[in-house]
């Protein structure tokens, strides 16, 4: 029996509901009017969410993306600053009318290379199916891509901390994100998140995560600004406590090369 056979069911069933949320609707569902935002009971978190979607592009753009090509550079630092990991991945996804993945590099003389469909999630070698599953690898990607429209899905309670300065200077709204996967099939974390959005234009400025037994303050750069929605172009991931105070330079990622068709 292949690896992938013995994978947990609940994996599935999260990304696809994960891909529904970020692909095209049929018809039926784009004609019905619906309020995304009715969910969200804390009223501050809910006027800065329905002004940082607006900000990053709207959700009717984002839901009618059919496919999306880009690539990923990033390099994984340790805690004295030597590189632990560098590599360059294309990514592809089909939204419409079938889900399906592929993200491809070369590391360490090796080509890689991750599928993902609705027929299970596979990761190859040069080739040689290996044991790894690569689901994650794949959900973590679409969820960095579909931040911050992600905030909307079900389940997902949202609660506003009140204002705070980030290191760049810049004053944010804080917004506390709790999920529960044991009663939310959608869901794959009991972490909390909180995440930082811009006073003044409610741009999407960063995030801070518990990563038992540390912390992570990831800052997003910059944006694009020639499509149709924001993608990210440049973010850095720091292990810091719980204040955000920098112990050291974890991660740093930049996006490139996007193609996107509606």
């Amino acid at each position: 029996m292949h690896p992938d056979m013995k994978r947990p069911l609940a994996k599935y069933v999260f990304i696809l509901i994960l891909i529904y949320s970020l692909g095209c609707q049929p018809l039926e569902k784009e004609n019905a009017v619906t309020d995304h935002f009715e969910q969200i009971k804390d009223s501050k978190a809910k006027s800065v969410l329905i002004k940082t979607i607006k900000d990053a592009g709207g959700l009717d753009n984002w839901q009618q993306i059919k496919n999306l090509t880009y690539v990923k550079h990033g390099i994984i630092y340790f805690a004295d600053g030597s590189i632990e990991k560098n590599n360059v991945q294309l990514h592809r996804y089909k939204f419409y009318p079938q889900f399906s993945a592929e993200i491809t590099w070369e590391e360490n003389d090796l080509h890689h290379r991750i599928t993902y469909s609705t027929d299970g999630a596979r990761q190859f070698q040069n080739d040689i199916l290996t044991e790894k599953d690569p689901t994650q690898t794949v959900m973590s990607s679409l969820y960095v891509l579909g931040m911050p429209f992600k905030l909307l899905d079900a389940g997902t309670v949202l609660t506003a901390l009140g204002s705070v300065i980030l290191r760049s200077g810049q004053q944010a709204h804080a917004i506390k994100a709790n999920y529960n996967p044991k009663k939310n099939s959608n869901h794959s974390t009991t972490e909390e998140w909180i995440y930082y959005f811009d006073e003044d234009n409610a741009a999407f400025l960063g995030s801070l995560v518990f990563h038992p037994p540390t912390y992570a303050y990831i800052e997003n750069l910059k944006f694009t600004d020639h499509l149709p929605i924001k993608l990210p172009l440049h973010r850095k991931s720091y292990r810091t406590n719980r204040h955000r105070e920098i112990e050291y330079l974890r991660a740093e990622f930049r996006y490139s090369e996007y193609e996107i068709t509606f």
